[in-house]
């Protein structure tokens, strides 16, 4: 089984050399690096091009992040393709564990990832907490009632090329980890590995934080996100008549956590969204609470999501705002006192 490491890059030139060392340093080798420069135009080519004949580089016009994927997908040669983004870490066993869990039938493996911050300190979450017990039929089982199940981001997941051979092109609405975890599950096994095999940075550039121009926020922009998983969910329709497969769940947004979140978050904001007709703050307020209570993996994560919702949804508009502001910049605005602390703590008596 040969396996490829996909790095798409552009103007990541502070974390690009790191995503590439960390490919490199397998304890099981990748059998190719390619990595996909999307007309980067700060330092990234010339940090690419000094790692000579280790990778293999190419270097093209500025076309997008899915345009540099398909490139990656297409020049690839592994039976089994795991693209890292170049601002995130492979751990040192990450393509070990890949090859020991991998077998016939697979359409992809997928495995948890610790979240860092811009400067690689750990901010105490990993993405995803995978229930302790999820194996393929536990993850297909989920998929065929709720229409969605756990999934990290595409620095987590190793894709099968014959999964990626059915469905590329796909046309995602903004990058293809999203709609080709979203289909995974009809096209073969989904195989979690509990252990943490990478790191995802949050630095304040990610996709997500951007707006429709591709400015960074201070958060989400809740509306264009929920406007993006609902095109996901029509390629699973498409892909699920493709199959003549069925979902049980009318509207799968419905169980994901975070995007209740993100349509609660809206409405106190007074965003208005794709489907928000069919909302009511209420409404938002027990469907949160419900997977709160029946889909998080420990007592802590559930209570923190309730305290959240209820939170949220008491909240005048104002004061909204200052609690999503919080909370997504909750290590950012906590460090200076944290700083202050360890001054503290470090002066003499």
């Amino acid at each position: 089984m040969k396996i490829s490491i996909v790095i798409t890059v552009y103007n990541y030139e502070r974390y690009v050399g790191l995503a590439i060392d960390s490919a490199l340093n397998q304890t099981r080798p990748a059998d190719e690096i390619v990595v996909v420069d999307d007309g980067s135009i700060d330092g990234s080519r010339q940090i690419i091009a000094g790692y000579g004949d280790r990778i293999r580089a190419i270097f093209q016009a500025n076309q997008g992040n899915i345009a540099a994927f398909e490139v990656g997908y297409r020049e690839a040669t592994g039976d089994v393709l795991l693209f890292l983004d170049a601002d995130d870490i492979l751990m040192p066993t990450a393509v070990e564990n890949v090859a020991a869990h991998w077998r016939e039938g697979v359409s992809k493996v997928q495995f948890n990832l610790d979240i860092i911050d811009g400067a690689g300190r750990r901010l105490g979450r990993s993405f995803c907490a995978f229930p302790k017990s999820y194996a393929p039929d536990d993850v297909h089982a989920e998929f065929t009632r709720s229409g969605t199940y756990s999934w990290p981001v595409m620095s987590g997941n190793a894709y099968s090329r014959e999964f990626l051979r059915q469905v590329i092109p796909l046309n995602p609405p903004v990058g293809y980890d999203g709609a080709l975890n979203t289909i995974a599950p009809l096209y073969g096994d989904v195989v979690t590995v509990q252990e943490t095999l990478g790191q995802y940075r949050l630095h304040g550039r990610n996709i997500s934080r951007n707006d429709a121009k591709g400015r960074a926020q201070r958060f989400p922009d809740f509306p264009r996100q929920i406007g993006f998983r609902v095109a996901e969910f029509d390629i699973l329709k498409a892909h699920c008549d493709r199959k003549s497969m069925h979902v049980q769940a009318a509207r799968p947004i419905d169980n994901e956590i975070v995007f209740v979140n993100y349509r609660l978050a809206s409405r106190k904001l007074g965003l208005r969204y794709v489907g928000q007709d069919a909302d009511t703050s209420s409404s938002l307020l027990r469907r949160g609470i419900w997977l709160a209570l029946t889909t998080t993996t420990h007592w802590r994560a559930a209570a923190s999501h309730i305290v959240w919702f209820t939170g949220l949804f008491l909240s005048p508009s104002w004061l909204a705002y200052q609690l999503i502001m919080l909370r997504f910049n909750r290590a950012e605005l906590l460090r200076p006192l944290v700083r202050f602390g360890s001054v503290i703590r470090r002066k003499p008596a």
